[in-house]
């Protein structure tokens, strides 16, 4: 069977680390789980995650390879077990690290999470280009490597000043 992104993925937590700019050096994801499933047709790419353990944020989009045009990646769901939702989405985003500055993010249901892009390489590479659905200003850059054998794939995040910011392994499930 060729290498293909096309699966259903869960993070490696024992693997995957984040920039911790107060401590100046790569820290534990603490995003808890995370399961993508992604369906490659020819060259659309369908995207959907699971982000989270509680809350879970479920977000995804659609789009095809090296096509000019953004598309919303949309929060399509928000499920806590807190009565205080709110509460529990601030809660992650600190957790992330993505409360303030260059890295925040928002999690509201129908709201535009950032609006995309994607890349194709190859079989095994591509990228997804990230600006702001608000001011439409550069947010990241994210390459994805398939490895050789198909089983895992390496997720780079770079700020938009080229800092690795984020590294997180997958597997297939």
């Amino acid at each position: 069977m060729p290498a293909t992104f096309d699966g259903t993925w869960r993070i490696d937590l024992d693997r995957s680390v984040v920039w911790d700019a107060e401590a100046g050096a790569y820290v534990a994801d603490q995003i808890g789980d995370e399961v993508i499933r992604l369906r490659i047709d020819g060259d659309v790419q369908d995207y959907e995650v699971e982000y989270g353990s509680d809350p879970v944020v479920r977000m995804g989009y659609e789009s095809r390879y090296d096509d000019p045009e953004w598309v919303p990646y949309l929060v399509r769901e928000v499920r806590s077990s807190s009565e205080d939702v709110e509460a529990s989405v601030a809660a992650m985003r600190r957790r992330i690290k993505a409360d303030s500055g260059a890295r925040e993010r928002h999690f509201e249901v129908g709201r535009a999470y950032g609006l995309v892009r994607t890349v194709g390489v190859d079989e095994r590479t591509h990228y997804r280009l990230s600006k702001s659905p608000e001011d439409g200003g550069a947010q990241s850059v994210m390459m994805r490597r398939l490895s050789d054998d198909g089983d895992s794939y390496l997720a780079s995040v770079l700020t938009v000043d080229g800092h690795v910011f984020r590294r997180r392994w997958f597997s297939r499930v």
